[in-house]
């Protein structure tokens, strides 16, 4: 009998059963025998500290180590979690003629779960188990919320985010302390735009701007491949409002700052509650920064000061209570909860079911659509070391699940982009919708998210 041995890098840890992905793989992360790409411009590389051990719950037999991609992004990742890294790297890069079929080792047979799409099918509310939360998630809302926003200001209900107070679910590695002065210049440059004339469906002529890091008009793309791939049973998708705002080159860890554009990108367009307060558009990092130091300043979760330290002008990272903080203190209604692993449900299938939940709200079950488009607000999404955007839940044929997210560490791929506007007709949707899946094959590692709606 043969042996079957699945085809790896020789130069990192990524591996796939299909050799063409691999040497894809090999040319474009390691095209100079095991270097990263070159970078697009020149920059003082970021001073390398070694990361703190991390303060989450973790196995006591935990051999995780950190380490920097060897791509080129600039992002510091676990290596369990390298090889999934890398592959939506080649995601992000796919052309249209390179869009054929291939399996990735991320979506082999999941573990044992509930079968979960009864449930969604069933007319009776999801129920999810807050069970266990004594594991907490990793930042405390019960004190922050004891402070009084400023006179005049309403606050939205606030749900608890845990009860140890001291950690944060948004960093996994030290910091960072004052961002370098090129940093700094990048960021107030922002990305590049350009200008088209583009023809509308009255036969106008209309300019249009766009930025190169954000892509707008990405998510009816993704419902008609979805509509395409026989694997997809049931989709919902939020608003098609929203746009997909990715990181910079060689920018660092701004995720966070990153989804709170991708929501503003939805209350701006949508002209929903709060827009007025974004009349030039979306912020950017460095205004969100003052944004959201002005709401400490007015006692949204203003605790985290002083976990952080102050933010403004620096590398922190930031997460799920900063943005609720921003919005709170602009008048715009959210609600954050924690979904961590209790005694009989997964933190991944108790996040799952709220999710689904959430999207199950503005539809009709009894309609026999496979793809719904709602006008729902995309979600700001938090796990361990990372944030997405959440902009929709899918039942796949074997009755498992994954979310469907924008991720602002991977920038929209050529085919993608091709894509917009036309018919989206593709002969193998599914490896288009690779890079928006997070299947329970990642999602499993993991102990307790956090959700912004």
């Amino acid at each position: 009998m043969a042996d079957h041995i699945t085809p790896s890098c020789p130069f990192c840890p990524f591996s796939d059963q299909d050799a063409t992905f691999v040497e894809q793989h090999i040319e474009y992360c390691h095209p100079e025998g095991g270097a990263p790409p070159p970078h697009t411009f020149e920059t003082p590389a970021f001073e390398t500290t070694s990361p703190s051990p991390s303060p989450f719950p973790v196995d006591e037999d935990s051999t995780e180590k950190y380490v920097d991609c060897p791509h080129g992004c600039g992002e510091t990742i676990t290596t369990a979690e390298l090889a999934t890294h890398l592959d939506l790297h080649i995601a992000e890069g796919l052309a249209l003629d390179d869009s054929g079929p291939v399996q990735s080792p991320f979506n082999t047979e999941l573990s044992s779960e509930p079968d979960i799409s009864s449930d969604l099918n069933d007319s009776r509310d999801f129920h999810v188990s807050q069970k266990g939360s004594k594991r907490g998630a990793d930042r405390d809302f019960t004190r922050s919320n004891t402070s009084k926003p400023a006179q005049g200001r309403s606050r939205s209900p606030v749900g608890k985010l845990g009860s140890d107070g001291a950690k944060r679910l948004g960093a996994h590695t030290p910091m960072k302390k004052k961002m370098p002065t090129w940093l700094k210049k990048m960021l107030e440059k922002g990305s590049r735009t350009s200008k088209q004339t583009r023809i509308t469906t009255d036969g106008k002529l209309s300019r249009h701007t766009s930025v190169e890091n954000e892509t707008e008009n990405l998510v009816p793309v993704i419902a008609k491949l979805c509509e395409q791939d026989k694997s997809s049973q049931r989709v919902f998708l939020c608003s098609p409002k929203v746009r997909h705002v990715c990181k910079m080159t060689r920018e660092g860890g701004f995720c966070g700052y990153r989804n709170i554009q991708m929501l503003v990108s939805y209350i701006t367009k949508s002209k929903s509650l709060g827009h007025e307060n974004f009349p030039d558009g979306v912020p950017s990092i460095l205004e969100l920064q003052d944004l959201i130091e002005r709401a400490w300043d007015w006692g949204f979760n203003s605790s985290g000061r002083t976990e952080t330290g102050g933010i403004k002008g620096t590398r922190k990272f930031i997460g799920t209570p900063e943005a609720q903080a921003l919005f709170m203190s602009l008048g715009i209604p959210c609600d954050a909860s924690s979904l961590s692993e209790s005694s009989n449900m997964r933190a991944h299938m108790a996040l799952y079911q709220d999710v689904a939940s959430y999207f199950r709200s503005n539809c009709s079950l009894d309609d026999e659509k496979k793809v719904f488009m709602t006008d729902l607000p995309p979600i700001y999404f938090q796990h361990q070391g990372h944030s997405m955007t959440i902009i929709g839940f899918e039942l796949r044929d074997d009755n498992t699940a994954n979310l469907l997210v924008f991720d602002p560490m991977f920038k929209t791929s050529p085919a993608m982009s091709r894509l917009i506007g036309t018919s989206a007709k593709s002969d193998h949707p599914a490896r288009l919708l690779k890079a928006y899946r997070r299947e329970t094959r990642y999602l499993q590692k993991y102990k307790i998210f956090e959700l912004l709606k």
